[in-house]
C-alpha cells in the first residue's frame, strides 16, 4: 500500500494557512491548518476530499487555523450525500435491468483533533450548522502524557495506518494574549461593560457541552435529526444519558448523582435536558417541551495557550514474500496469503513453514513532523519537548514541515534544532517562504482575458511570484514549501519535485484572446466612448447620487466556492462615505487582497462602515470572523476606536460574541442595529434616530422577510447622501421586497440558475434570470447587478441575457473582481457583447 504526503497550501493571500494533505490507499488525512480557503484550493488543484477521515488541526486554535474547517467539512457532507443519491438512482436502474445491485458507500465520519477550544469554536456555530449527513467526532487534546512521563513512547492516536503523537507547547506566560485596551469599550449596543471585560477569565471551558452539541446536533449524520434537547427529570436520568442542566443561564453537564446509583437526590424534580441519539428523528419538537439548542449560550471559555504540532508515523510493514523460497518449502499458493497475514502453514513432509522463513526484512514505518509556531512565546516550549531526544520517536522521520510566524525563519534556535538533525529534510512553510502566487489559475486566467477586454472593469489580480527570505547555501537540509510539493513516504521514500503547482501563465492567457473578440472589444471602447453616448448618460444619471460609488463582486458564485468563483460576498465602496459589504462569504478577506495591493486594502478595512448577513447559510457569512478581525486589527494599527455595524439576526450575533472568547475579534466595537439587544425582539426598520452618532453612513436600514430559508432578508441600505442600495440575498423572487425598495438606485439580486432550471429555482428556493429582472422591472431599480449564480455556470457561458430596450444599460452579470462604478453600468454595457462571446469561446 502506497503513502503519499501533499502540501495542499501554503501562506498566500487565498490561503492564509499550512495545509498538509496525507493519503493512504485506505484513507486520507489534514493535518496542519484548514484555513478559510482551503476547500476551494483543494477544487482548484483537484485534490479528492470525499475520503477524508480524520484532520489534525495544528497550532493554537483559533478562526486563523480552523476558519475553512467548518466549509471543508460541509463540502465533504455533500460529496457523501452526492455518493448516496447515485447509489439510490443507479440502483433503480440495475433493479429493472436485473442487475446486482451496488452496496451502499458507508463513510464513517471524520474525526477532528486539535487543543484547547477545539469544541468551543464548533459548538459556537450551532446557529448556522445543524443536521448535516456526516458525522463529525472532535478529540480536544487536554491532556500532555510525556510531560509527566518523557519515556511514555505510545502514540496518542492511531489506526490501522497511521500513528500519532500529539506535541503541545505552551505560550510563554510573559507574552500572553494582550488584554483589551479597555478604554475603548464602549457600554452602547453590541459591546461589553467596561466591568465584563477588565477581568479577563483564568479558565478555558471544559469541551464536553461543545462536544456533545457537535456530535449530536450539528454533525449527527443524518439529515433528520432534530436540533432541540428533550426534557427529563432528574428522577429518570440514566447514567447513558447525555444530558445538561442550565445552571445561571448556561449549559452544564450533567454527572450524576442518577437514581440507579440507590442515593437519595438532592433535586429529583429538577428538569435536565437529554441530547437525542444521532439519527432519532422522533416527534417534530413543535408540540413537545423542548429545548431549542441555541436558547442557552455555552459555558464561557478563555484564551487557549497551547500550540500543537504532531509527529506521524506508518505503521511498520512485513518484507516482501518471496514466493520461490515458499514453493520449495512445499507451501500451496492457497496458503500464500496466509503467511503473509502473519500465520503459519504446513509445507511439505508436514514441516511447519512460519512467516519469517518466507519473507523479507521487516519495513519500519517512516514518518513527518508538523511543527507548528506561530510566534516567539512558543518557541523554547516548543524546542524543550521531550519527543525531540527520544531515539525511538525521532527514528525514521525523514519530513519536518515547519509552520512558522513572521521572522521565525531566521531564528538561531531553529537553526540550531536543524544542525543537530542534517538527515530529516526541513521545510519552511511561511510567508517569507512561500510566493503570493496566484492559487486559482483558472479564475485568474479568465479575468486576464476580460481585461484584454474591458481594461477599466477588470484589473489583473494582486500576486506576488518572488520569495522574501533569502536564498539557501547550496546543501542546505531546508526547503521552501510550496503548493502541490509532494513525496512518497510508503514502500520507497521517493520525491516528486514535478508535482509542485507552476506559476500560471497571465501573459499566455492575455495572448490567446483572438482578433475577433478584440475588434468587438474596440467597437465597445468607441460606443462607450462617444461623446453624443456620454451626455445621454449624463442626462439620465444626473439624479443619481454618489454615481462614483464603486462596486466590487468578490464572490459570485452559489453553495461552495469553486475555481472559478468564490462565494457570495459584494464590497461597495462609496467616496466620502464608507464601505459596505453585502454579505461575506467564506475567503472575503483573501478576496479582497487579491483586488487591492497593501495600502488600498487597508483603507477597505480602515472605511468599512457596515456588514449585511442576508441569511445564515454557509456560503452567506463564513468569512465574517476573519474579516471583523481585519479591520479590528486596522484600527489598531491606525490609533482609532472606530466602530463596524453587523446587520444580522440575534442568533449570529450570539455565534460572533462566542467566536470571540476565544480570541479577540474586537467584538466590544461591533454594533448590532438590527439586533440591538442580545435577548431581544430583532427589528426589521433601523432609523437615523436608532442609529444615533454613530450612523455608519446610513439614513436607515430596511430589512424584508423573503422566501428562501428560516430568517431570510433582503436589506435596503439607504446612506445619508440619499444612495439607495437594495440586496436580494437568497430568495424567490419577491413582490414585497420590490415594493419596499421602489426605485432603488442600485440592486444586487441573486440569480442562482438559468431560465432555464424554473424547476430547480423553485425547489431550492432561489430565482432564475428572468425572475431576477422581473423584480427589477416592478422595483424600478436604476441599476441592477446580478450575481449568486450556481457553480454549474462556472465560466457564465450559459448566462446569456437578451438585450431587451430600456434595460439594455441598466444591467450586468457579476464576476469576480470586476469593478463598476455606479455611473459607469451604461460604459460597461457596452463591453457586454464582447464579454458573452469570450465566455461562449471559452466554453467551447
Amino acid at each position: 500500500m502506497t503513502t503519499t504526503v501533499e502540501v495542499a497550501t501554503v501562506p498566500s493571500t487565498d490561503t492564509p494557512g499550512t495545509c498538509i494533505y496525507l493519503h493512504h490507499d485506505k484513507r486520507s488525512y489534514i493535518f496542519g491548518q484548514v484555513a478559510e480557503g482551503t476547500q476551494r484550493a483543494f477544487g482548484s488543484r483537484k485534490i479528492h476530499m470525499g475520503g477524508t477521515e480524520h484532520v489534525f488541526l495544528s497550532g493554537s486554535i483559533g478562526w486563523n487555523q480552523m476558519g475553512g474547517l467548518i466549509g471543508y467539512l460541509l463540502s465533504v457532507g455533500g460529496a457523501i450525500d452526492a455518493a448516496k443519491e447515485h447509489t439510490v438512482t443507479e440502483n433503480v436502474k440495475r433493479k429493472e435491468k436485473g442487475q446486482k445491485l451496488l452496496k451502499p458507500a458507508i463513510h464513517g465520519g471524520i474525526g477532528v483533533h486539535g487543543g484547547d477550544n477545539l469544541c468551543h469554536i464548533l459548538a459556537a456555530c450551532r446557529p448556522v450548522i445543524f443536521r448535516q449527513p456526516i458525522s463529525v467526532r472532535p478529540h480536544e487534546f487536554r491532556e500532555d502524557p510525556r510531560s509527566i512521563d518523557p519515556a511514555k513512547t505510545e502514540p496518542d492516536w492511531a489506526d490501522d495506518a497511521v500513528r500519532v503523537w500529539k506535541v503541545p507547547a505552551k505560550r510563554a506566560r510573559s507574552t500572553s494574549p494582550p488584554k483589551r485596551r479597555h478604554e475603548e469599550i464602549s457600554n452602547g449596543n453590541g459591546g461589553q461593560s467596561q466591568g465584563q471585560t477588565s477581568k479577563r477569565r483564568s479558565e478555558i471551558s471544559d469541551p464536553e457541552v461543545a462536544g456533545m452539541i457537535v456530535e449530536r446536533i450539528m454533525f449527527s449524520g443524518s439529515l433528520n435529526n432534530r436540533s432541540v434537547l428533550l426534557p427529563r427529570k432528574i428522577r429518570d436520568l440514566k447514567p447513558t444519558d447525555k444530558a445538561v442542566i442550565i445552571d445561571r443561564k448556561t449549559m452544564r453537564v450533567y454527572r450524576g448523582p442518577f437514581a440507579s446509583d440507590d442515593v437519595e437526590l438532592s433535586n429529583p424534580d429538577l428538569t435536565a435536558w437529554v441530547f437525542p441519539d444521532p439519527g432519532d428523528n422522533a416527534g417534530d419538537g413543535k408540540n413537545e417541551d423542548v429545548l431549542a439548542i441555541n436558547h442557552f449560550p455555552l459555558p464561557k471559555t478563555a484564551y487557549g495557550d497551547t500550540s500543537m504540532s504532531y509527529i506521524v508515523k506508518c505503521h511498520d510493514r512485513r518484507g516482501k514474500f518471496n514466493a520461490v523460497v515458499a514453493k520449495e518449502h512445499g507451501v500451496q499458493p492457497r496458503d500464500f496469503k496466509l503467511l503473509t497475514a502473519g500465520q503459519s502453514v504446513e509445507g511439505k513432509d508436514g514441516k511447519v513453514v512460519t512467516p519469517d522463513m518466507v519473507l523479507g526484512e521487516r519495513q519500519p514505518g517512516k514518518g513527518i513532523i508538523i511543527a507548528d509556531i506561530a510566534s516567539p512565546d512558543f518557541l523554547e516550549s516548543f524546542l524543550e519537548r521531550p519527543e525531540w531526544e527520544s531515539p525511538e520517536m525521532m527514528e525514521h522521520i525523514c519530513v519536518m514541515y515547519w509552520i512558522l510566524g513572521s521572522d521565525l525563519t531566521s531564528d538561531a534556535r531553529i537553526k540550531k534544532f536543524i544542525e543537530k538533525r542534517p538527515h530529516i529534510k526541513h521545510i519552511f512553510c511561511s510567508q517569507d517562504t512561500c510566493p503570493n502566487m496566484i492559487t486559482h489559475p483558472g479564475a485568474a486566467e479568465i479575468q486576464t482575458k476580460l481585461r484584454r477586454i474591458d481594461p477599466e472593469r477588470f484589473p489583473l489580480p494582486k500576486f506576488d511570484n518572488t520569495i522574501k527570505h533569502p536564498a539557501l547555501p547550496a546543501g542546505s537540509p531546508i526547503e521552501f514549501g510550496r503548493s502541490g510539493k509532494k513525496f512518497q513516504l510508503m514502500p520507497r521514500l521517493t520525491f516528486d519535485d514535478q508535482a509542485m503547482a507552476p506559476f500560471p501563465d497571465l501573459l499566455g492567457a492575455a495572448k490567446s484572446v483572438d482578433e475577433e473578440l478584440i475588434t468587438l472589444a474596440e467597437e465597445a471602447k468607441a460606443e462607450a466612448t462617444n461623446a453624443e453616448f456620454l451626455a445621454r448618460v449624463e442626462e439620465t444619471e444626473k439624479d443619481i447620487p454618489n454615481r462614483d460609488a464603486e462596486i466590487i463582486p468578490l464572490g459570485t458564485g452559489s453553495s461552495v466556492p469553486s475555481k472559478h468563483r468564490n462565494v457570495s460576498a459584494t464590497l461597495i465602496r462609496v467616496p466620502g462615505i464608507g464601505n459596505y459589504l453585502l454579505d461575506c462569504g467564506e475567503g472575503t478577506l483573501g478576496q479582497i487582497r487579491r483586488a487591492f495591493d497593501a495600502e488600498e486594502t487597508a483603507d477597505v478595512l480602515r472605511n468599512l462602515k457596515c456588514i449585511v448577513i442576508s441569511h445564515v447559510h454557509a456560503d452567506h457569512h463564513m468569512g465574517t470572523a476573519s474579516l471583523i478581525k481585519a479591520w479590528y486589527e486596522q484600527s489598531i494599527r491606525d490609533g482609532t476606536s472606530t466602530t463596524l455595524a453587523i446587520s444580522c439576526i440575534g442568533r449570529y450575533r450570539s455565534m460572533l460574541e462566542e467566536l470571540s472568547q476565544v480570541e479577540d475579534l474586537g467584538f466590544h466595537r461591533l454594533r448590532f442595529p438590527s439586533c440591538p439587544f442580545p435577548n431581544g425582539k430583532d427589528r426589521d426598520m433601523t432609523t437615523a434616530e436608532d442609529l444615533g452618532e454613530e450612523n455608519f453612513g446610513l439614513a436607515s436600514i430596511k430589512r424584508i422577510p423573503v422566501p428562501h430559508c428560516w430568517r431570510s432578508y433582503g436589506t435596503q441600505l439607504e446612506l445619508t447622501s440619499g444612495l439607495r442600495i437594495a440586496y436580494s440575498g437568497d430568495c424567490r423572487p419577491s413582490s414585497a421586497f420590490a415594493q419596499g425598495c421602489k426605485g432603488a438606485h442600485l440592486l444586487v439580486h441573486e440569480c442562482t440558475f438559468g431560465d432555464d432550471k424554473q424547476d430547480h429555482a423553485k425547489a431550492k428556493k432561489h430565482s432564475t434570470m428572468a425572475e431576477a429582472l422581473s423584480v427589477a422591472r416592478e422595483m424600478e431599480a436604476r441599476r441592477t447587478l446580478l450575481t449568486h449564480f450556481s457553480q454549474r455556470y462556472s465560466k457564465a457561458d450559459s448566462l446569456k441575457r437578451d438585450r431587451v430596450h430600456g434595460e439594455e444599460h441598466s444591467v450586468l452579470l457579476a464576476f469576480d473582481l470586476m469593478r463598476v462604478k455606479l455611473g459607469d453600468f451604461q460604459k460597461a454595457a457596452c463591453y457586454v457583447p464582447a464579454v458573452q462571446k469570450l465566455m461562449e469561446k471559452l466554453a467551447d
